[in-house]
C-alpha cells in the first residue's frame, strides 16, 4: 500500500514539475520577440542591423553625419547589384547620346512609353495631368520629347532638372527608358512659371560645371529639385503645387528672378555660398565602398530616403542629391530634436497605404505606397532575369 502511495505521489510530482516548466517558456516565449521582430541597437560604431521592414533587407543604416540643420545616415550594403547596363541623365546628355526636347521639334513619332491600361483606373489616375495640355506651337508643358541613343537603359529619377527649351522642367516620375532612334514621350512639371520662348527648344544640365569623380572618370552633374519639389511633383502629381512650391523657395531665399525658376534660385551667389558650406562638410564623409544611399533629416526631421542598387549609381546622384538636400536645410527651422538609428531604419520602410503599379512591360515597374504622412517609391527594372531594385524613394508628405 505504502509503495503505491510513494509511486503515485511519484507521479503527480513529475507531472507537476513538467506543467511548471512549460508554463515558465511559454511565458518566456510570448515576451520573447523572434530575432528578426527585436528592436536593432543603437549606432555605435559604423552599421547597425536593419529593421525588418526595410525594402531591402540587405541594407543597414551607418553612423550619422550632422552638419548645422541637416543629418545624414548613410545607407551600406554587401550586396550590391550590377547597374553597368544602366545609364543616368547627366551621362547621356554630357556624352550627347540622350537628347530633350520640347514635344513639338521632335523630328519622328513620339511613341508612347507606357501605353493606358483599362484594367488599371490608379495606375491612370496617378499619370501626369497636363495642365496645360498643349501650346499654339504645338509644345506641352507637362511632355517632352526623350530619345536615348546610347545603348544602354536610361534611368530617370523623379526630380532631375533639364534646363532649356521654352522653360526649364523636372522629371516628373522614376522610370526607365530603353535605347532607340525613336524619341518616348517624358511626363515632367515646369519649374519655371514664367517663361514659355527661348531660341532652343532642346535641353541640358545646369550650369553647374564643378567636376566629380564617378567611377574613376571627372565628370560634372545636373541639379535636382529640393525634397519638397520632388515630392509635390511625384506625391502629388500636381503642376500648381509644383509651381507653388518653386515660388515659396524663391521667397524664402530672397532670389530675384524674372521667371520665378528654380534654377536661378541654385545659382544665387548667397545661396550658393550656404550651399557650399554644406558640400564641404558632407561631400566625403558620406561616401564608402559599399554606400548605395542615404537617411536624410533637417531640422530634427527625417524628409527624404534615396537609395540606389549600387555604389556606381549612388556615386553619380550623389553631388546633386547633396546640394538639393541643403537647399532644403538653409532655411528650415532649427530643432532641438535629435534624430536616432531606429529612427532612420524604420523609414527605409514603404509607406503603408495605397498601392499602385505602372511601368513598361519589360523594361520597368515603378510601385508607389501613399498615406497621409508619407509615400515611397520603388523602381525596378523588369528584365527577363530578376528584377532589380534600383532607386527607393520615400518622401514625408507632412
Amino acid at each position: 500500500m505504502r509503495t503505491r502511495i510513494g509511486l503515485l505521489a511519484g507521479v503527480l510530482f513529475t507531472g507537476l514539475a513538467l506543467a511548471c516548466f512549460s508554463l515558465l517558456y511559454t511565458s518566456q516565449a510570448r515576451t520573447e520577440k523572434p530575432a528578426h521582430e527585436q528592436i536593432p541597437s543603437t549606432i555605435t560604431g559604423t552599421t547597425t542591423k536593419p529593421a525588418a521592414t526595410t525594402a531591402h533587407s540587405a541594407w543597414r543604416v551607418g553612423a550619422p553625419v550632422t552638419f548645422e540643420k541637416l543629418t545624414i545616415f548613410p545607407v551600406i550594403t554587401d550586396e550590391p547589384a550590377a547597374t553597368d547596363d544602366f545609364i543616368t541623365l547627366d551621362e547621356g546628355l554630357r556624352a550627347g547620346t540622350v537628347t530633350v526636347t520640347e514635344i513639338s521639334s521632335s523630328p519622328r513619332t513620339v511613341r508612347p512609353v507606357a501605353p493606358p491600361n483599362p484594367r488599371n483606373q490608379r495606375a491612370q489616375q496617378n499619370q501626369i495631368p497636363n495642365q496645360v495640355a498643349q501650346i499654339s506651337d504645338g509644345a506641352r508643358v507637362n511632355t517632352l520629347a526623350l530619345t536615348n541613343k546610347s545603348g544602354r537603359k536610361l534611368i530617370l529619377i523623379a526630380g532631375e532638372m533639364v534646363i532649356g527649351g521654352k522653360q526649364d522642367r523636372i522629371v516628373g516620375h522614376d522610370c526607365i527608358v530603353a535605347s532607340s532612334d525613336t524619341p518616348v514621350p517624358l511626363d515632367v512639371f515646369c519649374v519655371e512659371h514664367g517663361r514659355w520662348s527661348g531660341s532652343s527648344l532642346s535641353f541640358g544640365q545646369s550650369s553647374r560645371s564643378e567636376s566629380v569623380t564617378v567611377s574613376g572618370e571627372a565628370s560634372g552633374y545636373g541639379v535636382m529639385a529640393s525634397p519638397k519639389v520632388r515630392e509635390k511633383a511625384q506625391a502629388k502629381k500636381q503642376q500648381t503645387e509644383v509651381w507653388d512650391e518653386v515660388s515659396k523657395m524663391v521667397q524664402e531665399n530672397r532670389v530675384a528672378t524674372a521667371t520665378g525658376d528654380l534654377k536661378s534660385v541654385y545659382e544665387d551667389r548667397r545661396v550658393n555660398s550656404s550651399l557650399e558650406s554644406y558640400e564641404r562638410a558632407f561631400k566625403d564623409n558620406v561616401t564608402g565602398a559599399n554606400v548605395v544611399g542615404v537617411v536624410v533629416a533637417v531640422g530634427g526631421k527625417i524628409i527624404s530616403a534615396d537609395v540606389f542598387a549600387s555604389p556606381r549609381l549612388f556615386r553619380a546622384y550623389w553631388p546633386k542629391m547633396l546640394r538639393s538636400y541643403a537647399l532644403e536645410a538653409i532655411n528650415a527651422t532649427a530643432s532641438k530634436q535629435t534624430v536616432g538609428a531606429r529612427a532612420a531604419e524604420a523609414f527605409l520602410a514603404r509607406v503603408e497605404g495605397e498601392k499602385a503599379a505602372s511601368g513598361q512591360e519589360g523594361v520597368y515597374r515603378l510601385t508607389e505606397h501613399q498615406s497621409e504622412k508619407g509615400a515611397s517609391f520603388e523602381l525596378e527594372s523588369a528584365a527577363k532575369a530578376a528584377p532589380v531594385l534600383l532607386h527607393f524613394n520615400r518622401v514625408n508628405k507632412q
